[in-house]
């Protein structure tokens, strides 16, 4: 039995702050490394803010100042087989009954009221959800920003990628790994050269001494949402949960499928007063963004309205649903969206309702070469034009070499967030909104469609989608779905985008796709998106191949893929059509 030993660290009156470091035990007999900040002038017990981290608990350091001075306790855990916890990770797998046993050894705390909420973000929002669903009585209320989910964010669409490769060499073994995990260039080269050798590309990792293949393999080899149910609450487990919840994504944030599709879980199944002190917050964020709150992504800069403080926000809630105090004026309706472009807040009952009409886009095409320039046309003119293909060839290394080239970026110093390369998955997460280098460099091997310039602004709330009509030589075929406006000086503005997998994810009625026959394909998983197109601007909707160093292609993780040839309709007996969702 280990022997517990607590280190109580007095920060001394200027800083109010108490520190102990303690273990927590697990049914199992792990035990786990524990920090709890504690106000130092607290005159009894208090609610806690609790959260369980694979990142180590030292990068939570500014958490730990910061709620005390707010009235709260701060407790943050390692999970297990990370930083100073015992026995091996195993992500996502042990963090429900882990978080049940820390909620429990937090409330029999003396310095603890008995209640707790949860906190976090990315991981450690996705861990949330699954304690919620173990309903221990002193969980009061939960905030999860940018919720990751397994199967809906990765891989998304059905196709594997190996940003969870990446992701994996960040968080494996019991030290921190950030930097050489999260180095883009180090990671695309090493890909690169596994596809180019005939390697295996799940042995990404090795050349940095990390070795989780059976992990990343699962990733890999199991994309469908199904294979991650023992990652998930189940229904049975979130049915009437009565647990207000505070949930927080971003436009730009590549983790906002999950958080909207926790949050839908949670409006289907939560009971009906806990709804009605919940939230769903979307900010024109990325995913660093959600906890930052600054107003910009990338290069795209936003107005000073956009910039809020993100600790302030949710501390303003604990203590409305903890004390009753007042609720913080933003969230003055469930769903509260930024308008970009408008640069406004609006809010609505729901995220549904947002979405007032919309506007029906024909693809028209142009006779001759379909490049960037010369694809066609997004109209609502019904029109007949000639049909296009698109040769989706996985050997084709064109997207790999842009990969290569370095993109300077206003973050250079956050490697964890910041991309540093080109990247098509993060151009396709919306997390580099300016780039157009996977549209302008299609060279005939994708679509690009433009409409005519806005003669008046438009607003898009909502999630667009395309029906497809399509005539393909193979039964299955991946397609990236990219949309911008781009304005009147020629400058782009990500909105949205889809990964599909056509024929085995986003399927026909007979599941596969028909061989040398007319295929009606509706792509309706493209990312919320919230902007005002400006007076003048376009909308440019490209079709490509989505392979990149991070996007596995159909087959076995080798280069083996048959070439895909897909002919794309434009009649008007079989038109292909862009839905965009409009707002007020």
């Amino acid at each position: 039995m280990p022997v517990f030993s607590n280190i109580n660290i007095d920060y001394g009156p200027s800083h109010n702050l108490r520190l102990i470091r303690a273990r927590a035990p697990m049914r199992d007999g792990i035990h786990l490394n524990v920090a709890v900040y504690l106000p130092r002038n607290a005159t009894g017990p208090i609610p806690a803010v609790m959260e369980l981290t694979p990142y180590t608990i030292d990068h939570t350091h500014g958490e730990g100042q910061y709620f005390p001075k707010r009235g709260l306790a701060y407790v943050v855990a390692d999970v297990r087989g990370r930083g100073d916890s015992e026995g091996e990770i195993n992500p996502f797998l042990d963090d429900a009954l882990d978080g049940f046993d820390l909620v429990d050894w937090i409330s029999k705390q003396d310095w603890n009221d008995g209640r707790v909420v949860l906190f976090g973000g990315s991981y450690t929002g996705e861990n949330q959800w699954q304690i919620l669903g173990q309903k221990h009585p002193a969980v009061v209320a939960a905030s999860p920003a940018a919720a990751f989910a397994p199967g809906i964010d990765l891989p998304r669409g059905g196709i594997p990628n190996l940003y969870q490769a990446r992701w994996l060499g960040m968080i494996w073994g019991k030290a921190a790994y950030h930097q050489s995990g999260a180095d883009y260039g180090l990671w695309t080269q090493e890909i690169r050269e596994a596809i180019v050798a005939g390697r295996p590309i799940w042995t990404a990792g090795e050349t940095f001494g990390v070795s989780f293949n059976a992990s990343l393999r699962r990733f890999m080899e199991t994309p469908g949402v199904e294979n991650w149910f023992d990652m998930y609450s189940s229904d049975e487990q979130l049915q009437d949960l009565d647990v207000p919840i505070f949930t927080i994504t971003g436009t730009h944030d590549d983790c906002m499928a999950g958080t909207i599709h926790h949050w839908q879980r949670f409006e289907q199944l939560a009971s009906n007063s806990a709804l009605a002190k919940s939230h769903l917050l979307i900010g024109p964020w990325d995913h660093a963004g959600t906890d930052s709150g600054e107003n910009s992504v990338g290069e795209l800069q936003f107005a000073e309205a956009a910039k809020l403080s993100m600790r302030a926000l949710r501390a303003d809630w604990f203590r409305h649903i903890l004390f009753g105090e007042e609720k913080p004026k933003l969230l003055s309706d469930r769903f509260v969206y930024y308008v970009a472009g408008a640069e406004e807040w609006r809010t609505n009952t729901s995220l549904e309702r947002a979405t007032k009409d919309s506007l029906n886009l024909n693809l028209h095409s142009l006779p001759g070469k379909n490049d960037v320039f010369h694809s066609g046309w997004l109209t609502s003119d019904e029109l007949d034009g000639p049909d296009y293909v698109i040769t989706l060839n996985p050997k084709d290394s064109r997207a790999l070499d842009l990969e290569m080239i370095p993109r300077p970026v206003a973050n250079v110093d956050n490697p964890l967030f910041a991309p540093t390369y080109n990247s098509l998955l993060l151009t396709q997460a919306g997390n580099d909104p300016t780039n157009q280098i996977f549209t302008v460099s299609v060279n005939g091997n994708g679509l690009v469609y433009h409409s005519d310039p806005f003669e008046e602004p438009l607003t898009i709330v909502g999630k667009p989608k395309l029906s497809l009509e399509i005539i393909p030589d193979q039964p299955e075929a991946d397609l990236s779905v990219l949309l911008h406006e781009i304005r009147p000086d020629g400058s782009s503005i990500f909105l949205s985008s889809e990964l599909a997998r056509l024929g085995r994810f986003n399927t026909t009625a007979q599941g596969t796709l028909l061989v040398g026959e007319r295929n009606v394909i509706v792509l309706d998983d493209f990312r919320f998106c919230s902007r005002t197109i400006g007076q003048g601007s376009r909308l440019r909707l490209t079709i490509r191949s989505p392979w990149s160093a991070l996007i596995i292609p159909n087959g076995d993780g080798l280069l083996n893929h048959p070439e895909v040839n897909l002919r794309v309709l434009h009649t008007k007996d079989s038109p292909t059509k862009l839905i965009m969702p409009l707002g007020d």
